[in-house]
């Protein structure tokens, strides 16, 4: 049966998830930080018997999908291209099937990225220091405006105003900063008690080849370290794995990353089947 979770079905969501935590960290987050009442956060789920075989999760206009083989993946499907907020991108990493995407009517791949799954092994990080000249630091909500102004034209780093808010609020964000200006940015994505994805490592392209993102990343990870998290991030810049992988990260799988566009040729959705890319 596909419907929308609810508080009661947290322990059986949660088993589900956790038999791949470091992939479902995005999913693990939103239901510790953000839970089952929010307009901008929903879970619907394939439930039998009261037990969640598969799940996604919508996060604004993204979703993130996870379940078993036996999951109902075609009605799932038809649920995500029936929702009234359009989709425009999805973390394709579903666990019981190698890809989602045959089963949504309504969208098609318009990019498609595999990056590579990192994560720092227990005693495993290389500090970096500071760099001269900058000051390195952890975020307060007194650099949000600066923040902003970074995040605004980043290419495929950009966030709104929201997208950059949140973690500042509810997550950890460090910073470099030249002669008060933010220069660099680094955060994370998502967060539960024992684990954060780390992302948005962003460097102002005047700015570069300064060391900035190793040592922004190096304060965040010494951070979440000492708030006993594992840290896990993921890439496609051979630039940036050559970073991740000098700060003591090490490869443990691949992570898909999808951008949607809405087909052109799906009449009534009532009736369409799940498709192919």
């Amino acid at each position: 049966m596909i419907r929308q979770l609810v508080e009661s079905d947290r322990s059986s969501l949660v088993n589900l998830l956790s038999v791949n935590a470091p992939l479902n960290l995005y999913l693990l987050g939103n239901l510790a930080m953000i839970g089952f009442d929010s307009d901008y956060c929903e879970f619907y789920g394939d439930v039998v018997v009261g037990r969640v075989r598969g799940v996604v999760n919508r996060y604004m206009t993204g979703w993130t999908v996870f379940g078993e083989s036996v999951a109902d993946w075609p009605a799932l499907g038809q649920l995500v291209d029936n929702h009234p907020v359009a989709a425009n991108r999805l973390q394709d990493n579903p666990g019981g099937i190698p890809t989602f995407l045959p089963y949504l009517a309504r969208y098609h791949a318009a990019s498609l990225t595999e990056d590579t799954l990192m994560e720092l092994p227990p005693g495993g990080l290389r500090p970096q220091s500071a760099c001269e000249g900058f000051v390195v630091r952890k975020a307060t909500m007194d650099d949000l405006d600066g923040l902003v102004t970074l995040f605004t034209d980043a290419g495929d780093m950009s966030r709104s105003a929201a997208g950059v808010e949140l973690p500042l609020r509810d997550r950890h964000v460090w910073i470099a900063l030249k002669d008060g200006l933010i220069v660099a940015a680094a955060l994370t994505n998502a967060e539960t008690e024992e684990l954060a994805m780390i992302g948005g490592v962003y460097t102002d392209p005047a700015w570069r080849r300064n060391g900035l993102s190793q040592a922004i990343c190096s304060g965040l990870c010494e951070e979440l370290l000492a708030s006993g998290r594992r840290q896990l991030l993921y890439w496609h810049d051979p630039a940036a794995g050559h970073i991740y992988t000098k700060l003591g990260f090490r490869q443990i799988g691949k992570w898909r990353s999808i951008r949607l566009a809405q087909r052109q040729d799906v009449g009534d959705l009532d009736e369409a089947k799940p498709g192919g890319v």
